[in-house]
């Protein structure tokens, strides 16, 4: 039985139906009845509702567990607590393997949410539990949160037009991950670097613009833009104004997207201390970008090539139903 953490977020719902196809059998840890239909029409062989921040619960969960993929959500921000529940877990379990969802970079010193993966990694690798370490970067699929604006010509960001991101399909880190699982023995000890592509957003936005058939914009929203109402009015006024086309089908898709993005992610009902580190992670973006990782050990472990940006783009296009332009 192989253990999925946050089980109802996106990689945990993409690797549950891997796992699935595989024919291997999933609990999947959710924190409620709405998450828990979800992930039963993944595939889920068995489910388990509660809280990652109750060590017991924890404990109950990995009972006949023989290996664990562990990914935080992203409104914890001090993981230490759940690592050290699970860790304790694993040894009394006699777990076979732990698969940890880390992030790119944790080295990072400007960023409290990739020094707690760094940490996380280190208590794991301390306490002498078979481990493999994943280190995914930038989603693409994270650009699909201004997917109405971008069906009105705009790709809204809080990160620089011209920054630099490794990114990756997170139906690749899906695919890896279902392969480590199926086959763990090759990858206890190792840490791989989940990348597939480096671009800018201007780049992305001209990918865009070929895969929709109108021209798509680039536009940098203020960092701090999830939390300064002023800042994010200013930004929707410079969307506004860049819009490729005055056209009310336009603005339909701009007046929805303004709806779908209020609350991406569920952000506003974060804890304050995570929306402060998010903000901090795309001011930091902001500037620096964020490099890919080691781009061969994605295609090691997938057995082929990593999905590349407009492949991701065409497909998801198609999925929404929208005409792609040839």
């Amino acid at each position: 039985m192989i253990l999925i953490t946050s089980a109802a977020g996106g990689i945990g719902r993409i690797l549950t139906r891997r796992l699935h196809e595989k024919g291997l059998p999933v609990r999947a840890f959710v924190k409620n009845e709405a998450q828990a239909a979800q992930v039963r029409k993944d595939g889920a062989t068995e489910v388990f509702i509660g809280d990652l921040q109750n060590p017991r619960q924890i404990h109950e969960a990995m009972s006949g567990v023989n290996q664990l993929y562990h990914a935080a959500p992203t409104r914890i921000i001090d993981e230490q607590p759940v690592l050290q529940s699970i860790i304790q877990a694993a040894k009394a379990h006699k777990t076979e393997n732990i698969v940890f969802h880390s992030v790119i970079h944790p080295d990072i010193k400007e960023l409290p949410h990739h020094q707690q993966k760094l940490h996380a990694e280190e208590r794991l690798l301390e306490s002498g539990l078979p481990v493999t370490i994943l280190r995914p970067s930038h989603y693409m699929q994270n650009y699909l949160e201004v997917w109405q604006f971008i069906c009105a010509g705009v790709l809204p960001y809080p990160v620089s037009c011209s920054s630099k991101m490794g990114v990756v399909d997170v139906e690749d880190i899906g695919e890896a991950a279902s392969n480590v699982l199926a086959r763990p023995a090759p990858h206890i000890g190792k840490t791989y670097e989940l990348s597939g592509h480096v671009l800018d957003r201007n780049e992305m936005a001209a990918i865009w613009s070929k895969v929709m058939g109108h021209k798509v914009t680039a536009i940098r929203l203020s960092p701090d833009s999830m939390k300064n109402s002023k800042s994010l009015f200013g930004s929707t006024m410079q969307m506004i104004q860049s819009l490729a086309s005055p056209k009310l089908r336009s603005a339909k898709y701009f007046v929805q997207g303004i709806g779908e993005s209020w609350n991406a992610r569920d952000i506003r009902n974060w804890p304050e201390e995570a929306r402060d580190c998010y903000v901090r992670m795309m001011m930091y973006y902001d500037q620096h970008g964020l490099p890919p990782g080691d781009m061969r050990h994605l295609p090691t472990l997938l057995g082929h090539q990593a999905t590349k940006y407009e492949e991701f783009a065409r497909r998801e296009a198609a999925a929404r139903g929208w005409p792609l332009a040839r």
